[in-house]
């Protein structure tokens, strides 16, 4: 790579080439230099390119009355040295970095710092001072004892070149919205300098700048509903808007007092001297009040009010309740409650959580509130107890919960079996359990234990834990207190009967849950022994249910065994009770059985191995006469017989007949199988003995 030398500069031989060859680069530069300039100075550039990302200033320069002006005529200094010209370009690469990059805030000039920092200079370029002025109707205005004061025309007519009379396109970044730029000639923007208070750079009086004869007042102000509703939202809008001024002005304000000075100072006045002289004087006018433009709010509204606006949160606490007792004609000016219940709105209504329905008066409203609320919110924030009395005992209503069919008596309270504590049904006493406040209103205080509630209950209510250990006694002993509240009879049944019922007595209903659970529990739980069945039982002469079926001595069908047998397998205490002590082998059980129950035919005696039942020989017993046919038929059928002996046997007719012509079954089997089975019963003599006396 060739070496870059400036020896040539020192050869007289090369110095002349050397010479022409530099100064056709600095033409070549300087050419380039002048073109890309120019070029990035017309109106096109400036639209197309270096502002593309902001189409509402294109637009807003295209509605304004300079639109066919050169964006550099007033963003440029007047008579501007190369040199700023220069810097002016490199500054505004940082902008083109923002384009590329889409790094770009919007609204570009948010706070119109181009403009508050531009020079008269600009506008009078064009504009002479010494013509004839034409304000807006309406307006009176010295342009001279503006410009005397340093005021520059920009700081007023800011938007001269960018009008926003159309439907912004760009969004504010943090709040989505459009937002447009502040006009510095509507009347909050004169305010920056003018003001009513005596520490405002203008005076701000109303014949300062309007003529004589001039409609002062806003539109506005003249609507129908602009008092008292109207002026109020307006006043907090307006709070709020300065508020908000603010806030951003604070924000802002680091980068203001950070800026390098302005850059459109007029001749002779420094950067920053032209900054500080600025700023200091002019406020954002985003915190001008509109309705300080007019009155003077630190004593305007209280002038009128009486009273600080708007309201602190101390006073809606504390003060407010007093000021309504002594002078409530103050709130009436604004509030007019009569009208627009104001007053029901907050303390009948969102105080209470409540939606107050202004259409129905609060006296046929708040028993349902009550109702669902409670009396909490009303006592001690605004009424005490003996309001509501008062109230009550002269006007004697009963509320409308009283009047319910369930309010003293509803379905018998009860505590189902197994549980600890009864649950009340009543209305009376639901509406005492979640507030007995509610109830001393009226009734005393004292809650249950009151004057009035033991007058009705006689006894503690609800219940002490202690009360179970002796309320069987108080029951008996007067069972009417009992039935104050409990009013059915088998409410006892209820907690010491497992399965038991409101409806049906107990007595009724007890079998089939003696049957189902056995009646061990009941010995755990009041009856000492089942001697207390056996007594009632046969006093009343009563038979239980199951021993009324068909099979509960014998069995209806040859495959399934009598009922009883099931109930003692499953419960042969249960048959205790009644039939005695010692189960099969009991007395009453043997008197019908007449063998020990229960037993398997067999034909011998084993024996008595290890202690378990014999099982029953009774071939043996009938060759013995010990057995009976009678005995077997107590419990079994002839088919029982037949099924073991008689091979084939059928339950559909009889084996055989004791008189003839009946259809049996044993000619067939006989026919079939032959007689040889039979003799082992039977004697050969014996078909013909049965056979010659069915021939009779």
């Amino acid at each position: 790579m060739p070496r870059l030398s400036l020896g040539g500069f020192t050869d007289p031989v090369r110095r002349p080439r050397y010479i022409i060859w530099t100064g056709v680069l600095v033409l070549m530069m300087a050419a380039v230099m002048i073109v890309a300039l120019g070029m990035t100075s017309t109106r096109w550039f400036c639209a197309s390119a270096c502002h593309k990302v902001q189409d509402d200033t294109i637009i807003a320069y295209q509605h304004s009355s300079h639109s066919r002006i050169s964006c550099m005529a007033c963003h440029m200094p007047v008579n501007a040295s190369p040199i700023t010209f220069m810097f002016h370009k490199v500054e505004a690469l940082g902008e083109l970095y923002m384009t590329v990059t889409n790094t770009f805030e919007l609204p570009l000039n948010k706070n119109d710092e181009v403009a508050l920092e531009m020079s008269s200079d600009n506008c009078t370029q064009c504009h002479s001072m010494n013509r004839k002025i034409t304000p807006s109707e309406g307006i009176i205005i010295d342009h001279k004892a503006h410009t005397d004061r340093g005021i520059r025309c920009p700081q007023c007519h800011n938007r001269v070149a960018h009008v926003e009379d159309f439907k912004l396109l760009g969004k504010d970044p943090k709040t989505g919205a459009s937002r447009k730029h502040d006009d510095f000639m509507e009347m909050n923007g004169c305010f920056r300098c003018h003001g009513l208070g005596k520490e405002a750079l203008a005076p701000g009086t109303c014949a300062t700048c309007h003529p004589k004869g001039f409609e002062l007042k806003p539109a506005s102000h003249g609507m129908p509903d602009f008092f008292p509703g109207g002026h109020a939202k307006l006043a907090l809008l307006d709070d709020a808007n300065v508020a908000e001024g603010e806030k951003e002005a604070a924000q802002e304000e680091a980068a203001a007092k950070g800026r390098d000075g302005v850059a459109y100072a007029a001749e002779g006045e420094s950067s920053a001297e032209s900054s500080a002289a600025l700023f200091e004087h002019l406020k954002p006018m985003r915190e001008v009040s509109y309705c300080g433009t007019c009155h003077e709010k630190a004593t305007f509204c209280k002038d009128c009010h009486g009273m600080d606006m708007p309201h602190s949160a101390e006073f809606k606490a504390k003060a407010h309740p007093e000021l309504v007792k002594t002078a409530a004609k103050k709130c009436d000016y604004c509030h007019k409650p009569a009208k627009t219940n104001f007053c029901d709105n907050c303390h009948h209504g969102a105080k209470i959580e409540n939606a107050f329905n202004a259409k129905v008066p609060w006296q046929r409203q708040h028993a349902d509130v009550v109702r669902d609320k409670g009396v909490a919110p009303c006592l001690g924030a605004c009424h005490e107890a003996n309001f509501c009395a008062a109230c009550h005992n002269k006007k004697k209503p009963v509320p409308t919960s009283h009047r319910a069919s369930t309010w003293v008596h509803n379905k018998v309270t009860v505590t189902a079996y197994g549980t600890s504590a009864a649950k009340p049904t009543a209305g009376h006493a639901v509406a005492a359990l979640k507030e007995i406040s509610a109830c001393e209103v009226c009734h005393g205080t004292g809650g249950t234990t009151s004057k009035f509630c033991s007058g009705c209950h006689k006894l503690p209510t609800p219940h002490p834990a202690e009360f179970k250990g002796f309320h069987s006694s108080t029951g008996r002993k007067d069972p009417k207190v009992c039935a104050n509240c409990h009013q059915l009879k088998e409410v006892c049944s209820n907690c010491h009967h497992r399965g038991s019922s409101q409806r049906a007595a107990w007595i009724n209903i007890h079998p089939k849950t003696v049957d189902g659970s056995g009646p061990q529990q009941c010995f755990e739980k009041c009856h000492k022994d089942k001697t207390f069945c056996v007594t009632c039982h046969t006093k009343s002469k009563a038979v239980p249910s199951s021993h009324k079926a068909r099979d509960w001595t014998h069995r209806t069908k040859a495959s399934t065994p009598a009922r009883h047998t099931k109930v003692f397998a499953a419960s042969n205490d249960s048959c205790s009770f009644c039939h005695g002590d010692g189960g099969t082998s009991a007395k009453f059980c043997m008197s019908c059985h007449k063998v020990q129950m229960p037993h398997e035919f067999v034909d011998s005696a084993p024996g008595d191995a290890g202690g378990k039942q014999q099982k029953f020989p009774h071939k043996e017993g009938f060759e013995a006469k010990k057995l009976s046919k009678a005995t077997c038929a107590n419990c079994h059928a002839q088919y029982f017989c037949d099924n073991c002996h008689h091979t084939g046997a059928s339950t559909k007719r009889p084996w055989a007949a004791n008189k003839a012509g009946v259809n049996v079954q044993h000619p067939a089997a006989v026919r079939k199988n032959g007689t040889t089975d039979c003799f082992g019963c039977h004697k050969e003599t014996f078909c013909s003995y049965c056979h010659v006396r069915l021939s009779k």
